[in-house]
């Protein structure tokens, strides 16, 4: 088995009288192994124990493909196929795959000094299919090697703004997560069917009686300057964001850690105050910090400091250089610790461009390779134009447009006005010619990609321009008689209204058009502010807005924590709001059932939870929620290997220039 997978002697020989007793037995027609119809050479035969068939480990995990990694404190052994992991311990009912446990009908055993594993649990926790034939008895094995593409090329992309950070905690907004999830991985990630799967840690456990979450590292990773990325990375980082100086927007990752402990340097334990039900996907996911490089840093001086520009990380990618408003480059990391998926392609580079249009130009012209989202009016004809160098796919995204209320505006803080804006806008008519009926109107924060969705009851606020004007006519809000721009006052003021977006982005432009126009009918004077990202950033940040049009790209765990609850509304001594709560909602009911959300572990607890939030929502209109857009990615034939989800591609490090 190599040196690697052998047991010391002594151990071994514990091993095997442990399991001396254990009804494991030799078939009495011995059983044929074959892959793709060709005989498996085992050089122990298979075993049957308690109905299941078990094999020598390293044959079955070669066969397939898998590299291995032996852990001889722990009886332990990781195999490792492209993203996989399957962990098995020697006597344990207790395997992972991908990250989270499995329970196995029988354990791994040693016979004849071979680790023997079950052989159909090994194979399809491999992606293989398996079928039994009674004669002779055979175990089938269907699989499909995995042909490893060259390595070469540039993939190039695009971006209409810079990115706010490099630090993987400090960059919460999508040009940043463009680069973190190359850069800088964290514990878990996701797979395609949005559930947690393994990144930095091969594994992990919920103690909930003890509550403490438990992963184990891959003990392979290194961060890009050779130094061993350990526990003591992991600790450092969620320390850092749970420092009284940390000025970042993932503090509500920690609110419910009580300390993180470093048990080995491969083995980390968060323990809890309460259970945490979003936190692998709002906390474990989040990018790690080197402690070698930054710990002896202030946390107050972490987004000044080379690191938020010139980022060190663990990730597929290296990062090599950022020209502010040009590009950002990285580069192949060839000694990536996934070694069975290290990244084929050798740079990748995200090009700034100044608005959506030009950008599209850019794929158009062959300057990028992928477009996520095509300008609705362009689809058509870019689809018939460039079929013959590109393929296209069309998918909902997992995420909304809308306006964001500031409540403690004087205005705005009437529910009444909030009604009467959302049933004076003319939704409907904006999927069907902004989005050109590609998207979906929607009505509270959940939206249909989310496994949370389905709340009953919920107010539709169709667009109505009498009842807007009843609504405002009820808050007092009145067209003077003899008004010749027909704008409504209220005790001298005019109704008017500051509605701020970013530049660059058309969809928004023409939404924000359209308000004004349908608000003006119903005699809202609105004054419409396009300016740039990070300036809107700052804005939007210290509340200074009447209303925001902007939008959320949502995490895979509903928890809606930084957006709606009270406590992300509190502004920092700069007058920062470091929460998402930017429109400063304060409601008792919605902070109750967004904590009772995340202190259950049960699905359908915290759906039914989060549908009952979706109907308060809703309610109380902290947002004018406008719509879901669904849309058309458009990748250059040239990059392959891309994988799909439900919400969009996966697995970036991947893909591949073809030939």
């Amino acid at each position: 088995m190599g040196k690697k997978v052998l047991l010391s002697l002594t151990a071994l020989a514990m091993l095997a009288t442990l399991f001396l007793g254990m009804p494991t037995t030799e078939a009495n027609t011995p059983i044929r192994v074959v892959i793709n119809g060709r005989p498996l050479a085992l050089e122990v035969a298979p075993v049957v124990q308690n109905g299941r068939t078990l094999v020598p480990m390293r044959a079955i995990f070669e066969a397939l493909g898998a590299r291995i990694h032996w852990d001889d404190a722990t009886s332990t052994v990781t195999a490792y196929r492209r993203e996989r992991a399957i962990v098995l311990q020697i006597g344990g009912r207790t395997a992972w795959v991908n990250g989270p446990s499995r329970q196995l009908d029988v354990p791994p055993v040693i016979v004849g000094g071979r680790t023997m594993v079950p052989l159909r649990f090994v194979a399809e926790a491999l992606g293989a299919e398996v079928a039994w034939q009674d004669a002779p008895p055979t175990v089938a094995i269907t699989h499909t090697p995995y042909v490893v593409p060259s390595v070469g090329g540039t993939l190039s992309l695009g971006s209409i703004a810079d990115p706010v950070s490099l630090n993987p905690i400090l960059g919460g907004d999508t040009s940043s997560s463009a680069v973190h999830s190359r850069t800088n991985w964290g514990l878990v990630r996701s797979d395609t069917t949005l559930e947690p799967m393994n990144a930095i840690a091969d594994r992990w456990v919920w103690d909930q009686a003890a509550l403490i979450w438990r992963f184990w590292l891959n003990p392979n990773v290194r961060w890009h300057d050779g130094t061993p990325l350990t526990a003591r990375d992991v600790k450092f980082t969620f320390d850092t964001i749970a420092h009284a100086d940390y000025d970042g927007p993932r503090r509500p990752a920690v609110t419910h850690v009580q300390e993180v402990v470093v048990v080995n340097p491969h083995l980390v334990e968060f323990r809890m105050r309460q259970i945490d039900a979003g936190f692998l996907f709002n906390a474990a996911s989040l990018g790690l910090l080197p402690h070698h490089l930054l710990g002896n840093v202030p946390v107050r001086e972490h987004r000044a400091h080379a690191f938020s520009r010139n980022v060190l990380g663990n990730g597929p990618y290296i990062f090599t250089r950022w020209v502010s408003g040009q590009f950002v480059e990285m580069t192949r990391n060839p000694d990536f610790f996934q070694g069975g998926n290290r990244p084929y392609i050798n740079s990748v580079i995200i090009r700034t461009y100044p608005d959506i249009n030009v950008m599209q130009a850019a794929w158009e012209n062959g300057d990028i390779d992928f477009f996520a989202a095509l300008q609705t009016d362009h689809i058509d004809r870019i689809m018939r134009e460039h079929a013959n160098r590109a393929y296209f796919r069309e998918v909902p995204s997992h995420a909304y447009d809308y306006m964001g209320f500031n409540l403690v505006h004087p205005i705005l803080s009437d529910i009444r006005v909030r009604e009467a804006l959302v049933v004076g806008l003319d939704r409907r008519a904006m999927v069907d010619t902004i989005l050109d009926r590609r998207g979906l109107v929607v009505h509270s924060h959940q939206v249909p990609t989310s496994w949370a969705t389905g709340a009953t009851g919920l107010n539709l606020y169709e667009h109505s321009a009498v009842r807007a004007r009843q609504l405002l006519e009820a808050a007092g809000w009145r067209v003077p008689a003899g008004s010749r721009d027909g704008v409504r006052m209220k005790d001298g003021q005019r109704l008017r209204i500051r509605l701020m977006t970013n530049s660059g982005n058309v969809i928004r432009a023409d939404i924000a058009a359209l308000a004004e126009s349908y608000w003006r009918r119903i005699g809202v004077e609105v004054v419409i502010e396009i300016i740039e990202w990070s300036v809107m950033l700052d804005r939007w940040s210290r509340s200074d807005f009447d209303l925001t049009l902007i939008g959320w790209s949502l995490g895979l765990d509903p928890d809606p924590f930084t957006m709606f609850h009270s406590s992300q509304a509190a502004q920092n001594a700069a007058g920062v709001i470091t929460g998402f709560n930017r429109g400063q909602l304060r409601n008792a009911e919605i902070d109750r059932l967004i904590e009772a959300g995340r202190a259950t572990m049960d699905v359908a607890e915290r759906r039914r939870i989060y549908q009952q939030l979706d109907v308060v929502l809703n309610r109380e209109l902290p947002y004018l929620w406008i719509f879901q857009r669904t849309q058309v990615t458009a990748i250059a034939n040239r990059i392959q290997g891309v994988q799909w989800g439900s919400i969009g591609t996966w697995f970036s490090e991947a893909w591949y220039v073809g030939r």
